[in-house]
């Protein structure tokens, strides 16, 4: 009996605990989702993408900026992922989010749909960046905004590159300069490149781009 009552008391701690985190992370989103709804310069009835969004905090966080009129993609690589991201949007009621399975060479998000796509702590995995690139802009319509919050290899010395990611990265991170080399080569215009606010130790930085007008 007293087994039981220590066992129940331990889950109970475990859950609260569990709740505790999963707030701070949705306040996390939230405010983290502020700065790019600025950034990206989002209004009700926009259509913005999360690429490798992860659990999808992020991506539910910002649909509000855009309303119900608007749209949020979701995507993920990791059918697991996107499972959970499906879970979280319906309990979040965020009816206009869709998650979407992408691949390691394409987004797979439908030409021309977005004002808008954000990549957070993503960039320094791409395997084909070359090809993710080419995605990106066919999916961007003609003035949207581009996002890429990442960090420098020296913000995390010793690190080595994550697997398959192509040699001239120089570490665990991406280099700003070949971002905007690769960008700017899949066609989109270097705006700005600005300090990101983010919890921890390493320093993140915003760079943002724009799909040409014609």
């Amino acid at each position: 009996m007293l087994r039981i009552k220590v066992n129940n008391r331990i889950s109970a701690v475990i859950l609260a605990v569990a709740l505790v985190l999963s707030a701070a992370s949705a306040r996390g989103a939230e405010n983290e989702a502020d700065h790019l709804a600025q950034v990206l310069d989002l209004k009700p009835g926009s259509s913005v993408a999360d690429v490798g969004a992860g659990s999808g905090e992020l991506s539910i966080a910002i649909t509000k900026y855009v309303g119900p009129q608007g749209v949020g993609y979701s995507t993920e690589i990791d059918p697991k992922l996107l499972d959970r991201i499906r879970g979280e949007a319906q309990r979040a009621g965020a009816r206009n989010l869709i998650p979407t399975l992408g691949k390691e060479h394409d987004t797979e998000l439908p030409d021309n749909c977005c004002d808008a796509i954000f990549l957070r702590r993503v960039y320094h995995h791409l395997t084909d960046p070359v090809g993710i690139d080419r995605s990106l802009y066919k999916a961007m319509r003609p003035g949207g905004r581009l996002a890429i919050i990442d960090f420098e290899p020296s913000e995390w010395p010793g690190q080595p590159a994550p697997p398959g990611v192509p040699a001239n990265r120089g570490g665990h991170g991406a280099p700003m300069r070949l971002v905007a080399e690769e960008l700017s080569r899949a066609g989109f215009e270097h705006l700005k490149t600005i300090n990101w606010p983010t919890s921890g130790t390493v320093r993140h930085y915003c760079m943002l781009f724009r799909s040409p007008k014609p």
